[in-house]
């Protein structure tokens, strides 16, 4: 990845990736709920410039403790990386996002229709 990333870069480009609050992914890959010191540094390493960072699977653990943790995992690693939090908009995330993030969603999906 390291090298894909490199070269992105080297067109002038940013590189993002997904990961979730949870054990899964909302696809059921596996996330980063455990793994969020490991991940944040092989993030960094990469040199990732931004996470968006979901929350399926969160196991029941509180949304403020598992976001912050990844937050702080990042923030650990030396390397600026844009930190998106998407909880919907649930748990309170206006209160306590911005001191743990650079975004947060403030919603559940728009759907169009019946």
């Amino acid at each position: 990845m390291k090298e894909v990333v490199d070269y992105i870069h080297s067109i002038e480009l940013r590189v993002g990736i997904y990961s979730s609050a949870g054990s899964k992914t909302c696809a059921g890959y596996p996330g980063s709920l455990g793994y969020e010191g490991q991940d944040a540094l092989l993030f960094a390493e990469w040199g990732i410039d931004y996470l968006k960072y979901d929350n399926c699977y969160n196991e029941g653990v509180s949304a403020k403790e598992r976001y912050k943790t990844m937050g702080e995992a990042i923030n650990a690693t030396g390397h600026q990386m844009f930190y998106a939090i998407c909880n919907w908009g649930n748990d309170g995330v206006t209160e306590w996002a911005p001191e743990i993030a650079n975004s947060w969603r403030t919603t559940v999906d728009i759907q169009i229709g019946n």
